[in-house]
């Protein structure tokens, strides 16, 4: 008889010797002399790798999209570079739809772009030149943070909901958020 064979029918042997009504009454009596637990490990989470080499600032930013059919908004963030305490802006997310570069962008190089565009009607293609990666969204996002309540460099122009200009207090919220650091 081969060892499988041999198997089964030990294995049959041990089912059909054992009968219900002693299992119940073994059940009964069973101590448990150690409780089992099980180790939850907390949850770690993940390392944003766009983090590397900043110190945050502001963590949590948002702004209204451009859009007037849609009441969602963009994130982001701003912080120090820890080489150079220089001061950098980035899209960290966004609500509804659209991809967007995460990069870290110079507020100076921002702040260089729209000091050039004075008593002048802006694009937000203008803002394309400070990012490095080629989303289709990253300039209007960007636009949109800028044109928001806390940053405020930007305003609605006349023309339309699409165009920029200055705010009427550019100067001042420049030197606030560059005073952010």
């Amino acid at each position: 008889m081969s060892n499988k064979k041999k198997n089964d029918a030990v294995q049959e042997n041990n089912v059909a010797e054992i009968d219900a009504p002693e299992m119940e009454a073994a059940r009964d009596n069973v101590e448990i002399e150690e409780v089992v637990s099980k180790e939850v490990k907390p949850k770690v989470p993940a390392i944003d790798k766009h983090l590397l080499g900043y110190t945050l600032i502001v963590e949590n930013g948002k702004a209204l999209k451009l859009s007037p059919k849609t009441q969602n908004h963009v994130f982001y963030q701003i912080a120090t570079q820890d080489d150079d305490e220089s001061l950098h802006i980035r899209l960290s997310g966004n609500e509804g739809g659209g991809l967007h570069s995460k990069e870290w962008i110079s507020v100076n190089a921002i702040i260089e772009v729209l000091d050039a565009m004075k008593d002048q009607p802006i694009k937000s293609t203008i803002l394309k030149s400070v990012f490095k990666g080629g989303s289709a969204n990253n300039a209007a996002f960007l636009a949109a943070v800028l044109r928001g309540q806390d940053i405020g460099l930007l305003a609605q122009s006349e023309k339309s909901v699409f165009i920029h200009k200055l705010s009427s207090d550019y100067e001042g919220r420049k030197t606030t958020l560059l005073n952010l650091k």
